[in-house]
């Protein structure tokens, strides 16, 4: 295991990653084209969410220590219980974020999918066939959006959200392992915020209030970023943070559906609702990890996060 941080490497892969992203981003705004337009949404997806994962790449690769990307990335299968922990935990994070929405004054619990849809913008036959589809669910509709959520984030999700996680708790986190777990998740959690910070001001998230959606964007990656930290080394897998993510972006935006009375600066996933989910999550890692492991790996100390048994 590495004892010191090789800041040139980080150095390198921060400047590949970060440069391939805004570079994307200040093309789409000069472009013109809309974010939650199918060609944006590709476009975001290609060239945006996918700069850490070819940063990390070409970084590994090219950077001379001989290290593959397989390795040095956590690319491997890893302790599969764990991976498939990491897939459906967001379900669980959704929860939270509800309930800690509705402690905010003013906001309650809906179910108004009528409401929701003529929010999206879509027309009122379109809303008409959707609310005749829900009406005749055997279930609740949540039970149908879960699932659909789980699919997708062991699926087209997961394959975005790699592009992201390759990088951030693929070669960052092998990177700064000497750091612990603490400075690891503080540090991963700042860059990753402020990475998005060209598409939040174009109106991803948070549209209504971009400039302080940075700041919320931010702050919700850094109290987030133990969470995905620990799965990842629980895991010794990057495909837990990858199912994750790709879970979480899947279903996380149910909170906006559900509850009513406040904007998404508040009960977003990503907004303060969000922060308050992922802070009870990263107690819960702490109990686990303290109380229940046999190896903890919250004490600080350095990481070596693909060890093996």
């Amino acid at each position: 295991m590495t004892t010191a941080v090789d800041g040139r490497k980080v150095g390198l892969f921060l400047a590949l990653a970060f440069g391939i992203s805004w570079t994307s981003a200040v093309g789409l705004y000069l472009s013109g084209t809309a974010l939650a337009s199918i060609r944006g949404t590709v476009l975001v997806v290609l060239a945006f969410m996918w700069a850490p994962a070819i940063a990390a790449i070409v970084v590994q690769r090219g950077y001379g220590d001989g290290g593959s990307v397989r390795a040095g990335c956590g690319l491997a299968r890893g302790r599969l219980r764990w991976v498939a922990l990491a897939w459906v935990a967001p379900v669980g994070l959704l929860a939270a974020t509800i309930g800690v929405g509705l402690a905010v004054p003013g906001v309650s619990l809906t179910t108004d999918y009528a409401g929701f849809l003529v929010d999206l913008g879509l027309p009122p036959e379109q809303i008409e066939e959707s609310m005749a589809l829900l009406d005749s669910l055997p279930v609740p509709p949540v039970v149908l959006f879960v699932a659909q959520g789980l699919v997708a984030g062991l699926t087209i999700n997961a394959l975005a959200a790699l592009g992201e996680e390759l990088g951030w708790r693929g070669l960052l986190l092998t990177e700064l392992a000497p750091l612990g777990f603490w400075r690891l998740s503080g540090l991963t959690g700042l860059v990753w915020g402020i990475w998005h910070a060209p598409i939040i001001l174009q109106g991803h998230n948070f549209p209504e209030a971009p400039v302080a959606g940075v700041v919320a964007m931010t702050v919700w990656t850094v109290a987030a970023s133990p969470v995905f930290t620990y799965l990842t080394v629980r895991a010794r897998s990057v495909l837990a943070a990858t199912f994750f993510h790709g879970t979480f972006n899947a279903v996380g935006w149910f909170s906006l559906l559900y509850l009513a009375g406040a904007g998404s600066l508040l009960v977003a996933p990503v907004g303060a609702a969000g922060v308050g989910a992922a802070v009870l999550a990263t107690a819960v890692c702490v109990a686990h990890d303290r109380y229940v492991a046999a190896d903890p790996i919250t004490t600080g100390e350095p990481l070596s996060p693909w060890a093996r048994d």
